[in-house]
């Protein structure tokens, strides 16, 4: 007996399109981690790196779901990076956009799937809280930012954002 498909095609559309918004922030963070380094802020380097990582989970979260629910997930072409943020100031405001947007993202899906189908709406919830948290974070981030460059301890702050 063949496993029955038990995602409607807007909801495939919308899980789709959440994988590659998480592979995208993943890129985007290896990007940033990256471009880091070439600054020569080590610690922005490190943090982006675990960023990236933790985009990677999620994008295996979405991908373990789809399965399970009988359909496979298609692996994204995903763009190339084009920003080059000047310091660590941009490189965190590009992150708290991406990650809002990502919140956005959530939300929009949740609301047009939730009375449709409990078990996917169920699902996003922990990505709607992953992206309030992540939001809250960056904002925590680019506010201490803001503080380290008035007191010019942008390197102070550096060693302490990579852990």
């Amino acid at each position: 007996m063949k496993a029955t498909n038990l995602l409607n095609s807007e909801a495939k559309v919308w899980l789709q399109k959440s994988l590659t918004s998480e592979l995208t922030a993943s890129n985007t963070y290896k990007h940033l981690a990256n471009h880091m380094r070439f600054l020569g802020l080590f610690g922005f380097e490190k943090f982006f790196r675990a960023e990236s990582e933790d985009e990677l989970k999620h994008a295996q979260i979405l991908t373990d779901f789809v399965n399970d629910l009988g359909d496979v997930a298609n692996m994204p072409k995903v763009d190339a990076i084009t920003e080059f943020p000047e310091d660590g100031e941009e490189a965190l405001d590009i992150a708290y956009q991406m990650e809002l947007d990502l919140l956005n993202q959530y939300k929009t899906f949740y609301n047009l799937i939730e009375e449709k189908d409990i078990t996917i709406g169920q699902f996003l919830l922990q990505f709607i809280e992953i992206q309030r948290k992540a939001v809250g974070e960056y904002g925590d981030l680019l506010a201490k930012y803001d503080i380290a460059k008035r007191t010019g301890e942008i390197l102070l702050f550096d060693s302490q954002i990579g852990g």
